[in-house]
């Protein structure tokens, strides 16, 4: 169990400071990866996009996603996660006013056009541990 533990706080560690991460969907019928800020509470993460954009009409058509998260200050050899998730629906709530606050600085937009992404995780990989293999954590944590 230690090691579940220390492995959930490697992860964890990796969402609290980094904020970039490759978003992909299906466009198309075929993938099709962007760059996107992050927030997170705890293992699920948030991000935001205008309410038309082609994201947010392929996530509608097909809602599961694959993020790289990480890996963007540290060097090639930095840890970095693969996160296969599943966008969910996301409730008007004190969360939403706190995450339109943190995205605000980012997007000239009024946003009113904007909506909300929340990414819950179906498998988290930590890659790139210097000597180890990638490590894996299925959701939801039992």
């Amino acid at each position: 169990m230690a090691h579940v533990d220390q492995l959930q706080e490697e992860i964890l560690d990796i969402l609290d400071s980094e904020k970039i991460g490759s978003l992909v969907t299906v466009h198309d019928d075929k993938p099709y990866a962007r760059y996107m800020t992050f927030t997170n509470r705890g293992f699920t993460l948030y991000t935001m996009t205008e309410d038309d954009s082609a994201k947010v009409k392929d996530l509608e058509k097909n809602p599961y996603t694959h993020i790289l998260f990480g890996y963007t200050h540290s060097g090639e050899e930095a840890p970095y996660l693969e996160i296969e998730g599943k966008i969910t629906d996301f409730k008007e709530d004190e969360l939403k006013v706190k995450l339109i606050n943190f995205f605000r600085r980012l997007f000239m937009k009024d946003s009113s056009d904007m909506v909300t992404l929340q990414i819950e995780p179906i498998r988290i990989r930590l890659m790139n541990k210097k000597g180890q293999p990638p490590q894996q954590l299925e959701f939801p944590l039992s």
